[in-house]
């Protein structure tokens, strides 16, 4: 009997982002590195620049087929402007992949919106995207 597994999704948007990212032509997205984690010192921020931020802030199964995550995109980068534009670009990268593999649809929760991270004084830019995936079967 076959039984349904859950997939991590923020390891598939991950694993989707880092694939699409790399074969992009915009400069602000050169060198970027893709995680779920960031750095662990007394600020959080990332190792490096530009960082994207991959974070499940919400999480919902119809089983046994249909996950649906909410999440949450975090770009830190050399200026405020480079940040959002990497997120914006993420954002409709992720939107873009309708039935590609286990990775069903997303929809934009909200667009992308710059700052300055309190805790590292970089600028960031974040966004949040609803994913729906399908959850695979043991074999």
């Amino acid at each position: 009997m076959s039984l349904p597994v859950p997939v991590d999704v923020a390891e598939l948007v991950v694993r989707t982002l880092r694939l699409l990212l790399t074969v992009r032509p915009e400069p602000e997205v050169v060198g970027i590195k893709v995680s779920t984690q960031v750095g662990h010192g007394p600020h959080g921020g990332p190792p490096s620049l530009p960082w994207l931020l991959v974070a499940e802030d919400g999480h919902t199964w119809s089983w046994p087929a249909v996950q649906r995550a909410v999440i949450r995109l975090t770009c830190w980068h050399h200026s405020e402007h480079k940040a959002k534009a990497v997120a914006g670009l993420a954002l409709a990268l992720l939107c873009d992949q309708r039935g590609a593999g286990l990775l069903i649809t997303a929809e934009p929760v909200t667009g992308p919106v710059a700052g300055i991270d309190p805790y590292t004084d970089q600028p960031l830019a974040t966004a949040a995207v609803a994913v729906y995936a399908r959850t695979p079967t043991r074999k």
